[in-house]
């Protein structure tokens, strides 16, 4: 990742350079430490389950593009 590349956070949408990929997904480094630190009792725990979602979803399909018998690449 270039530090002049700019990307839309999938958790609180504001667009940021400093973050981590995962899958198709990106997530600033603001949030990603806010996730890590979050405990199941606070009310943001629900809001992160269901942002994280989409990474499920993009697994899910991407298994379900993939002819039987390959793999990932």
């Amino acid at each position: 990742m270039n530090e002049d590349d700019v990307y839309v956070c999938m958790i609180c949408e504001c667009s940021c350079s400093n973050g981590i990929h995962i899958l198709s997904q990106f997530i600033c480094s603001e949030c990603e430490e806010e996730i890590v630190n979050t405990s199941v009792e606070d009310d943001l725990y629900d809001y992160f389950v269901e942002r994280l979602r989409a990474l499920w979803l993009d697994l899910i399909g991407l298994e379900m593009d993939q002819p039987p018998g390959s793999s990932f690449s």
